[in-house]
């Protein structure tokens, strides 16, 4: 490739010859679940890709798409049905069209499939009988007709997306699903020729392989996916994993690796979140890369950031770097990273290339509600998976003034989309900096990460040409005085003083308790505070009555500067409102590494007297007391903030959005600031 005078090209723009087929660049998003479609490809499906590949993504996988009926999951794609074929061909002609290349990810859940499949109830296949890590169902030992049904659906599952325009076929052998239940001794305690040691716990999986490559034929693109690490010590670690590959390869020609890790004994490594280390797979995939230096590697979790990507590939790690989520947060990252003056890491003061705008791994918007039977949206991109039903808005032929009062995610995003627009648009925050709540939410250990999203809006404001006014408090006189045409009330929460909770609640005798510290107070009282000191005192109880990520927020920042810590919760479990998907289980496990960390779940508060709580269970009624305590922390459901006195008549029009409209998750209150822009162009209605 040539580049212009004076600018280096990116090795990440470098085309790829991948078995049948030359991907444009390396830049690719792995297979994820996004439930656009159910049993064959949709245009929003096809609309999400298209997309991306206009922003610069030269490979794409599609998945799970399920090769036979007893893996089926509505708001899927079902692969061994004929019908697939048309739908299919119709999505990859679009992505070709827009210059990109896309596989297809075929499988079978096994043991975590859901004993009701969309047609009805249906026994959960797996090599061995067992109690399943996603559903806790028991699973069916398989059968060798079983396992001859389930080579000819991946067999003819593959011929269908060959016939479906379709560059390759990537057959999952990872995070813990049927092929990957084989191969792996936490799955396979078969006594038969398909378990035991190596060459019969790869049997069926090497069975899959020749049958499909028999009927796709050698001009046909075949990889896998698998696990470069369990990450599990009963389980296959990476030497072990390789030694797999090694047995896989020399059964049938593979034309690449997508690296993947864990499974879901261990789910936090099939879906990394803010607590996981940005390169957590990166040894591993050099590893297998080194091993396997004829065929290409795709790098999962191998960049140390985003703007690191092409690091990945130059240094040999991988061949091509996966940026799932990060596409899924910005849809035009390929180019801005590939394109001139853009592929070249952190400036000299470390500031991130402009214009990206992070994936901040929380998993909420994406995963999480995929967890939910959820389409896919995400945090920072309300318009993910959207992308038929709210196109690029126009800028405005005539200016308006719009004040926004609020400098938190709500209020900076609104900013920065009505000035994009073309409005003259002033910011006004009371507090001496911005990022609303998100200044204490970025100090919750595992959650730095939000700090990406403050920094991505900051530099958008300044961008966008936003007049930024801190350490100024709104009043309605003041902002009648400002002759605006319109305002954004984007003023947050706080954690209340009193609650208006008309049923529920974790006090007998309703909150206020005298007593308690709110939960913001104790935050940052605790977030400064040096290792080892105890602002709040060495042993104290935390009341939460609110049970989301919030409150799960609040304790993970306490846990390190005390020595126990006693949670009491009005629910059944802790945290109720943190799926039992995909970071529950790393939550409950750093949760138990702390030592200290106490709960009283089913239980109330009957009062709070100096040093002790008084609480009794929800179920018998039995009281006790918590004695010897230091502090007492309140998590409160959120109150908004409001202006006293109103504003309605403080300009022509007047929108509340985010949480001081009802108090909600980072996800509401960009999802407000963008809806509100698309109305304010007259492509919506939002409320007033």
């Amino acid at each position: 490739m040539t580049a212009s005078p004076g600018i280096r090209s990116s090795v990440l723009a470098e085309p790829l010859r991948i078995g049948a087929v030359t991907v444009p660049n390396r830049i690719m998003q792995t297979a994820h679940s996004k439930q656009y479609s159910d049993r064959v490809e949709s245009d929003r499906e096809t609309a999400y890709y298209v997309r991306r590949a206009q922003g610069g993504c030269g490979l794409f996988v599609a998945g799970n798409h399920f090769v036979h009926p007893t893996g089926s999951i509505r708001g899927f794609e079902d692969a061994y049905r004929p019908e697939s074929v048309a739908a299919s061909k119709k999505m990859t002609d679009a992505v070709h069209e827009a210059g990109a290349k896309i596989f297809v990810q075929l499988n079978h859940h096994g043991a975590q499939a859901q004993p009701d499949g969309p047609d009805g109830p249906r026994a959960v296949y797996a090599p061995s009988r067992l109690l399943s890590p996603s559903t806790a169902h028991a699973t069916r030992e398989m059968d060798h007709d079983d396992i001859a049904a389930f080579v000819d659906g991946w067999a003819l599952s593959a011929e269908h997306a060959r016939d479906g325009g379709f560059d390759g076929v990537e057959i999952h052998m990872a995070h813990g699903y049927l092929l990957h239940q084989f191969l792996s001794p936490l799955y396979n305690a078969r006594g038969d020729e398909y378990g035991g040691d190596i060459e019969g716990r790869t049997r069926f999986p090497r069975e899959v392989l020749r049958a499909v490559r028999a009927r796709v034929g050698d001009d046909f693109t075949v990889g896998i996916r698998i696990v470069a690490n369990e990450f599990h010590p009963d389980g296959v670690d990476g030497a072990g994993m390789r030694e797999v590959i090694d047995r896989l390869r020399a059964e049938a020609r593979i034309d690449f690796l997508d690296l993947a890790g864990g499974g879901y004994h261990n789910v936090h490594y099939v879906f990394p979140s803010s607590p996981m280390p940005y390169a957590w797979l990166r040894d591993d995939v050099a590893a297998v890369k080194a091993a396997n230096p004829d065929v290409p590697v795709f790098g999962v979790g191998a960049a140390r950031t985003v703007e690191e990507a092409e690091e990945v590939v130059n240094s040999g790690i991988a061949d091509m770097v996966a940026l799932t989520r990060a596409q899924i947060a910005d849809p035009d990252l390929g180019r801005k990273l590939i394109g001139p003056g853009t592929a070249h890491g952190p400036g000299p003061a470390g500031v991130a290339e402009p214009g990206i705008r992070h994936c901040i791994r929380l998993n909420q918007g994406c995963l999480g509600r995929g967890s939910r039977g959820l389409a896919m949206s995400c945090t920072v991109n309300p318009l993910a998976g959207r992308e038929l039903e709210r196109g690029a808005r126009p800028r405005v032929a005539t200016a308006q003034r719009w004040v926004v009062v609020g400098g938190g995610p709500a209020g900076m995003r609104a900013a920065v989309e009505l000035a994009t627009d073309g409005h003259a648009v002033t910011l006004i925050e009371r507090s001496g900096e911005l990022g609303g709540q998100l200044r204490l939410a970025r100090r919750v250990p595992g959650r730095e990460s939000v700090g990406l999203l403050v920094d991505d809006l900051e530099r958008d404001l300044a961008a966008a040409g936003v007049e930024v006014r801190l350490g100024v408090e709104a009043t309605t006189e003041s902002l009648r005085g400002l002759g605006a045409d319109g305002i954004v009330v984007a003023t947050g929460a706080v954690a209340p003083a009193s609650t208006s909770l008309a049923l529920g609640g974790a006090y007998a005798g309703g909150f206020p308790a005298a007593g308690t510290i709110d939960a913001f107070a104790a935050v940052s009282r605790t977030a400064g505070a040096e290792t080892g000191a105890r602002p709040l005192g060495r042993r104290i109880a935390v009341v939460d009555a609110d049970g989301t990520a919030y409150a799960a927020g609040i304790v993970l920042t306490l846990l390190p500067h005390v020595d126990e810590l006693e949670l009491v919760t009005p629910f059944e479990t802790v945290f109720p409102h943190i799926g039992a998907g995909y970071d529950r289980p790393l939550l409950l496990e750093r949760l138990g590494a702390h030592g200290g960390f106490r709960r009283r779940t089913a239980h109330r508060v009957e009062g709070v007297a100096a040093g002790a709580v008084r609480v009794s269970d929800a179920l018998t009624g039995v009281a006790d007391t918590i004695g010897a305590l230091e502090a007492v922390v309140a998590i409160e459901p959120r109150a908004s903030v409001t202006i006293p006195g109103g504003m309605t008549d403080a300009a022509p029009r007047v929108l509340t959005i985010g949480d001081a409209f009802a108090p909600r998750t980072i996800d509401a209150a960009v999802f407000d600031a963008v809806e509100l822009a698309y109305d304010v162009a007259g492509l919506a209605r939002l409320r007033g």
